[in-house]
């Protein structure tokens, strides 16, 4: 009777996933370096474990092609030479394998033609596909057991649940230590102080759980820009750094699609041929930089690189010209102020058509995704010497820490990664500087934000506390009837009419069970 494999299926996708990518990592390790041996002993551990994975659940095809590049990096550990030609063709069978196991987790049935495949792997090395098995013979290997600390992959949509749930948790141990603080039972308060300290242990237990060094998002990218740097015949060195940085697995897959774009833009637009290199004066080996850091409560990741810039001039002049902006405006804007137009609909300077036409298409998506995930996207660019864009991302989408404020008997969350610090400000010390209220803040004049007006709330404006809050580089001085605190708060999703108000990024339950909205710090002052 034949075991029933499909529960392991998710295991399987998992990790071949791992050896796929692990395979091409070792690949265009050993396309620098020829005489890596490390590198190619790599791939052949990681073509050997894919083999026996596929082989077990009864994936044919993935399984003799497996062997049959296994085989090869056998012979050429032996034979000591790489060539050029053979490396392309192991790049071939590790896109065709990655393939056949997406094929398997979408459960589509696909008859995907190898023949060219093989007929490639038999022209740089026939001894290779003639040692190919039959599919149903699986050697089963006996090998002396290491001894490794026990691990169990868990679905990271599960550890989102358990999230949700410990930010439940966390709403209730607040109102429970509400309760025990109004009637003060001295009994009551030694177990909440126990929980309260379990409480915090678990939740940060979790979120350990859905960190992940960000190379697990990095560890892709390097296959993508030898790919398009051979395609658009440029030269490029990609630099990456940072890889031990953790962030959030959730926000990692969910800015994805955002540094795919960033790069394809970086080489189809950034970076200039070498022939415009060498007419600039420049090294015809063009340089991309990855990096990701650490700064509090957020990662840092840029994107860079050393190409031809982005012309500020040129933008205006295109915005103008399509009614995105005034001439007014554009002589008004400053640097920072015209990448921000970049995403708008429309914009582009680009002058021809590729799949990535211009940096302003598709740019908005990065924006708005970014947005959606609490962070920011800062642009800087000098023509002819290249550009930088930088997200900021907060580590974590689940729970963050809030400064709490009220306007007229209201209390809103002020995410406390945008505040600088809270200030008093009187009556005589608000002016008006071309019809707008500022302050003055350390020596500098900042713009002044009625959060009462901002939010159309209606009531007499009382003057209180000022929240010194920053947008990139701008200061912006939040003016709130009140300070209640500050609190963890556990980010709820927005629905109904408020769903895509650009002032909320989402809301918290508050300790009474009110329903407190969390400003966006971009959207209120942008």
């Amino acid at each position: 009777m034949a075991m029933d494999v499909s529960q392991y299926k998710p295991m399987f996708i998992s990790e071949s996933r791992e050896h796929l990518q692990t395979l091409n990592k070792s690949l265009l390790e050993l396309e620098r370096n020829p005489e890596n041996a490390g590198a190619l002993n790599e791939m052949f551990r990681a073509a050997h474990s894919l083999k026996g994975l596929a082989a077990t659940m009864g994936y044919d095809d993935i399984s003799k092609l497996s062997h049959t590049m296994e085989s090869l990096m056998d012979r050429l550990r032996k034979e000591k030479r790489v060539d050029r030609e053979t490396i392309d063709v192991l790049f071939e069978c590790v896109d065709m394998s990655s393939a056949l196991v997406e094929d398997v987790a979408s459960d589509k049935i696909v008859k995907r033609d190898l023949a060219p495949i093989y007929e490639k792997l038999g022209y740089v090395l026939p001894a290779a596909v003639e040692e190919v098995p039959k599919p149903a013979v699986v050697k089963v290997e006996k090998k002396k057991p290491v001894e490794i600390a026990p691990t169990i992959r868990v679905d990271v949509g599960k550890i989102g649940v358990l999230q949700d749930l410990v930010g439940e948790l966390l709403i209730a141990r607040m109102r429970a230590a509400q309760v025990a603080s109004k009637y003060d039972i001295g009994e009551l308060s030694e177990v909440m102080t126990n929980i309260d300290r379990l409480t915090s242990d678990l939740q940060y237990t979790v979120l350990a759980m859905r960190m992940s060094p960000v190379d697990y998002l990095f560890g892709k990218f390097p296959r993508l820009v030898r790919d398009m740097s051979k395609k658009e015949g440029k030269d490029i060195d990609l630099i990456v750094e940072g890889r031990e940085i953790e962030l959030d697995r959730l926000v990692m897959d969910e800015i994805n699609d955002a540094m795919v774009h960033l790069l394809r833009n970086a080489i189809d637009h950034g970076i200039e041929t070498p022939e415009q290199r060498a007419h600039a004066r420049k090294k015809r080996m063009s340089t991309i930089k990855l990096i990701a850091r650490r700064e509090g409560d957020y990662v840092i990741i840029e994107v860079s690189d050393d190409g031809r810039g982005i012309d500020a001039d040129a933008i205006k002049k295109v915005a103008v010209e399509k009614g995105i902006i005034t001439e007014d405006d554009a002589s008004k804007l400053t640097a920072g102020g015209v990448f921000d137009l970049l995403g708008a609909p429309g914009l582009s300077t680009m002058k021809r058509v590729t799949e990535v036409s211009g940096r302003g298409v598709g740019f908005d998506a990065v924006k708005t995704k970014i947005k959606t995930l609490g962070g920011t996207v800062k642009i800087q660019s000098e023509k002819d010497v290249g550009t930088k864009v930088t997200l900021k991302l907060p580590l974590t989408t689940a729970i963050i820490q809030s400064l709490m404020v009220v306007v007229e008997g209201e209390t809103y969350a002020v995410p406390l990664g945008s505040v600088r610090e809270v200030v008093a400000v009187g009556e005589d010390d608000l002016k008006s500087v071309q019809q707008r209220e500022v302050i003055k803040y350390r020596g500098k004049v900042v713009p002044a934000l009625r959060l009462r007006d901002a939010l159309s709330v209606p009531g007499e404006q009382k003057i209180g506390p000022v929240v010194i809050v920053e947008r990139r580089e701008e200061v912006v001085g939040l003016m709130v009837d009140s300070i209640a605190g500050q609190q963890e708060t556990v980010i709820k999703p927005l629905a109904g009419i408020l769903k895509g108000r650009k002032e909320f990024a989402g809301a918290t339950i508050l300790p009474d069970g009110r329903v407190a909205l969390i400003l966006d710090i971009a959207g209120l002052v942008g």
